[in-house]
């Protein structure tokens, strides 16, 4: 873009016409000029004034105009000069000046030269300096420009980070230096600064993630490599941040150990999937005890039959008690038998104030086998009201899974009572229900029930895990979904499909205990 201080691109850039045109005219006004002063002023200052025309020549033409001002210029002076004077009438020789002006010419013609010369000279340079200032100026322009979309581009950065509350950082390793963005120093609780220390750092970590810190920065300095890991900060207000921090290993020119990296508090987050989890485990509790409630008959009929028990063992054993000559062996096995029954009903109640108690996550070994036998006690009664005959089809010496006893229980009655109401509308056919435990392609724990009701739809099937989704008048639609909650938990996967033959499968994966790297929520 042009600006007003710079010439006009035909002034500054003329054409070989106009220069050598510029040489014509700078001559021709130099003799109207000299010519208006001989009448005027009596004088004829012929040889400065073409002089002076040879500098405008060279000035605006260029050395090859001010040359051709300079031929012009002898050709003047010899007009004016040279006898006889202001003529060009035939002398001695035509082209050949008097003995007497021949030095006057000679040294006109080479002043005349040398001012041509330093004239287009100093045309050029000043040329030169334009375009410097001109290249200068624009670089400046353009700078101005990249200063500008660089602050741009820092304060988008910066709102960028607050918004997600990400910052920035690097860490020299050899010279310790730490630089952070504005973000992570609100993160941190401080003021700008314009360095940070390891110190300031290990300051607002929580006391019980200080080991972690340092080793992880030990590790990251020693081995050079990328970290990825959380810990806490714990602010002077007594408040605690939940930090996620990644950095990336780089080597400058000279090899040295470098990391660039961005922190996030996660602390929302966190909070957020603290409240998840606590709703889902009151949902969790709600679908148990709506759960427990449709097999009130199947539980009051386990309880009442050991108690229905031991009232019959205790009058048998008064009756031995009550002869003429008590017979103790009868009255101690009578008495040996209350006792079973007792502890019979006691672990049925047990195992239903578990399920009904609001408990968080209590992982533990376990044993796939003994969670589905308790499980089938809980439901026998339910089975034999709806005609379900059960199979336990249970592979021994399984490994031992880590999870909680009661939530296992709950996922295993859901899917046992889901097969029971799926084979309520058969009745050309028995109606079997078969409960299997193995070890799948992955050697995990697998457990599957399978029944042989209606199959599941093609139009159902993408929905049976989703929360609210059920095919029940009177069902929430959440025991699917919770199961599906519960099995995710403990690292595994649950599906569903349909049988070749009638009915369908849904089975869940856990993986199996490692004791030495087991973590217990």
């Amino acid at each position: 873009m042009m600006r007003k201080s710079d010439p006009p691109r035909w002034w500054s850039e003329p054409s070989a016409v106009s220069r050598y045109a510029t040489a014509v005219s700078s001559v021709a006004l130099a003799i109207v000029v000299a010519h208006l002063l001989t009448v005027f002023l009596h004088t004829e200052p012929i040889a400065s004034l073409m002089m002076s025309a040879v500098m405008l020549a060279a000035w605006f033409g260029g050395f090859g105009a001010g040359l051709l001002a300079i031929a012009l210029a002898v050709l003047a002076i010899h007009y004016y000069v040279t006898p006889p004077v202001n003529s060009f009438a035939p002398k001695d020789n035509l082209f050949s000046l008097g003995v007497a002006e021949l030095p006057r010419l000679i040294l006109f013609s080479i002043a005349a030269l040398f001012i041509a010369f330093l004239t287009s000279a100093q045309r050029a340079a000043a040329q030169s300096l334009r375009r410097s200032r001109d290249d200068l100026l624009g670089a400046l322009a353009h700078q101005k420009q990249i200063e500008g979309e660089l602050r741009r581009s820092e304060m988008y950065l910066a709102e960028a980070q607050r918004l997600s509350q990400t910052g920035s950082f690097g860490w020299s390793v050899s010279s310790g230096e730490i630089f952070w963005s504005e973000e992570s120093f609100r993160i941190f609780g401080y003021e700008k600064a314009s360095s940070v220390t390891l110190d300031m750092v290990l300051q607002r970590v929580h006391p019980e993630d200080r080991a972690l810190v340092r080793g992880t920065i030990e590790r990251a300095s020693g081995e050079g490599k990328d970290f990825d890991y959380e810990y806490r900060l714990l602010m002077p207000d007594g408040s605690v941040k939940h930090l996620h921090v990644v950095a990336h290993a780089i080597r400058d020119h000279g090899s040295q150990l470098e990391f660039t990296g961005a922190l996030m508090d996660v602390t929302a987050a966190r909070q957020a999937g603290e409240e998840l989890h606590k709703t889902q485990a009151e949902l969790a509790h709600v679908t148990r005890v709506t759960t427990l409630g449709e097999l009130t008959v199947s539980i009051a009929h386990e309880v009442n039959q050991p108690l229905a028990a031991v009232v019959t063992n205790a009058e048998a054993c008064l009756r031995w008690l009550g002869r003429e000559t008590p017979n103790l062996d009868e009255a101690r096995r009578a008495v040996e038998w209350i006792i079973k029954d007792g502890n019979r009903a006691a672990e049925v109640i047990r195992h239903v104030r578990a399920l009904t108690n609001k408990t968080g996550t209590r992982k533990a070994p376990l044993d796939i086998n003994d969670v589905v036998n308790e499980v089938t006690v809980l439901v026998q009664r339910e089975l034999l009201r709806q005609r379900v005959s059960l199979r336990a089809e249970l592979a021994p010496a399984l490994p031992a899974v880590l999870a909680d006893r009661v939530q296992l229980q709950q996922v295993i009655i859901n899917l046992v009572m889901n097969g029971i109401e799926a084979m309520q509308p058969v009745t050309g056919r028995p109606r079997q229900l078969v409960i299997r435990s193995d070890h799948d392609e992955a050697r995990q724990v697998l457990v599957a029930v399978e029944d042989c009701g209606v199959g599941i739809s093609a139009e159902n099937a993408e929905r049976l895990f989703n929360a609210f989704f059920t095919t029940r008048s009177g069902g929430m639609g959440m025991g699917l979904a919770i199961c599906r909650s519960i099995i995710e938990v403990h690292g595994g996967r649950i599906s569903a499909a349909n049988n070749a033959g009638p009915g369908a499968t849904f089975q869940f994966t856990l993986p199996v205990h490692q004791e030495s790297g087991s973590i217990c929520d």
